[in-house]
């Protein structure tokens, strides 16, 4: 299942337990600051943790390979970001105390990553954007829901009441993901993206983060 890490469905943007935090309108805000160990249920076990900049290469094959699927889960076409674009995206994402920047590690390699960051304006400061892939090969087998279930308890900690996300219509396999995990959704903005020579709707979900996830 994939969605963008981007206000739209497929713009990526980009130890201890983690520090108590205020909420929205400042003060210190927690990273995930530890890696998270999960067992999935084919009896392997992921490695869920903050995004590196030297994740920036394996993160540009895997999000290149999502983007190459005939299903066109993702706005990104193969090759648009370089290494360098997810360098700079996951450093950005570090140094920004409302954001967040995840990936997931299996047998030793990348299995997928999730972006939150917050909306623009000092009105919607409570809102979350979300975006989220995973490689072809590791899906089904509960990585998408570690990455979730760490993003929104991360959020719910740092003030945040509302995640939103997007996705293609025709990606039914991630729509009725985030539906199991409570999103709704809220509309279709028609025609939104162009990638190459097509245009391609898209979906509007949400859900509150103050409820287990």
């Amino acid at each position: 299942m994939t969605t963008g890490a981007g206000p739209g469905p497929m713009q990526e943007r980009p130890g201890p337990a983690p520090h108590a935090c205020r909420g929205v309108g400042g003060g210190h805000v927690a990273r995930l600051g530890r890696e998270i160990e999960v067992t999935l249920a084919d009896g392997r076990a992921i490695r869920v943790r903050d995004a590196r900049p030297k994740d920036a290469r394996p993160l540009t094959r895997l999000l290149d390979a999502v983007a190459a699927e005939p299903e066109v889960p993702l706005l990104l076409l193969p090759g648009e970001a370089k290494a360098r674009d997810w360098r700079r995206r996951i450093v950005d994402a570090a140094a920004a105390p409302r954001s967040l920047f995840l990936v997931a590690q299996l047998e030793g390699r990348l299995a997928g990553n999730l972006g939150l960051w917050p909306d623009a304006g000092p009105a919607s400061a409570h809102v979350v954007w979300l975006g989220m892939s995973v490689a072809s090969a590791d899906r089904g087998v509960g990585i998408g829901g570690v990455l979730l279930e760490q993003a929104l308890a991360w959020a719910s900690r740092n003030g945040y009441e509302r995640a939103v996300l997007s996705a293609f219509p025709h990606n039914t396999r991630a729509l009725a993901f985030y539906a199991r995990h409570g999103f709704e959704r809220e509309g279709v903005r028609r025609a939104q993206f162009r990638r190459g020579d097509e245009y391609h709707d898209e979906v509007l979900m949400a859900r509150t983060i103050t409820t287990p996830v």
